[in-house]
């Protein structure tokens, strides 16, 4: 099962995966609302074993020490973005949110293109697409593609932030569409998830990016 939570703070994806057979759940981009997370892990009866974000923005790293402290589990980010996370409270400052956060230090630091990953009795698989930062990547578990802020369902994952870089996205995205089926479920960072295969067709910002620019 993977469950969709909308953090209210600031407008990002946390997932908790889970399996059929245990308890156990993966927490992915712990976002802003620690305690609204949380709250639903609980009433869920769920075992948090692991936390992981895509990559280092503080909508995605907000809620890590929260969830190592309580339950004593690891935290893995790409090494490309482990100095950026440093900057978290930067980005929220020009976000426009009053807010600081404490700066998690990675456990684990993902250092390939590409990476095989078991936690557990969960197979992943990491990719390294650069362009919305330098260590952005996106988690393969089973059919399902969590893509952090590089594809959207109907937007361009794109903001001008410190550290993006267009061209790069520009070729990761491409890369993405070459490397998966149509049938991969992406589960953005922001917005609802569809098929990959939909997004191409149907996703006229992200097209425009890709092909008219």
């Amino acid at each position: 099962m993977i469950l969709r939570i909308k953090n209210v703070s600031f407008s990002s994806n946390t997932y908790l995966v889970t399996r059929e057979d245990d308890k156990f759940c993966l927490i992915i981009d712990p976002g802003l609302d620690d305690l609204l997370i949380d709250n639903i892990i609980k009433e869920l009866d769920l075992i948090p074993i692991a936390i992981l974000s895509t990559h280092g923005h503080f909508d995605h790293i907000a809620g890590v020490n929260y969830f190592k402290n309580k339950y004593a589990i690891p935290f893995y980010i790409h090494e490309g973005d482990a100095k950026m996370s440093k900057s978290a409270n930067f980005f929220l400052k020009i976000a426009g949110i009053e807010r600081k956060i404490t700066i998690p230090q990675p456990d684990f630091l993902f250092k390939q293109d590409y990476e095989k990953l078991i936690i557990s009795n969960f197979a992943l698989e990491v990719y390294n697409f650069s362009g919305h930062s330098k260590g952005s990547c996106v988690i393969l578990y089973k059919n399902n593609l969590f893509s952090g802020d590089i594809i959207y369902k109907d937007k361009l994952g794109f903001n001008d932030f410190p550290g993006e870089n267009r061209v790069k996205l520009r070729e990761s995205v491409k890369e993405i569409f070459e490397t998966f089926s149509d049938d991969i479920i992406i589960y953005p960072g922001h917005g609802r998830s569809e098929y990959l295969g939909v997004i191409k067709e149907t996703n006229l910002e992200l097209k425009d990016f890709l092909y008219k620019n």
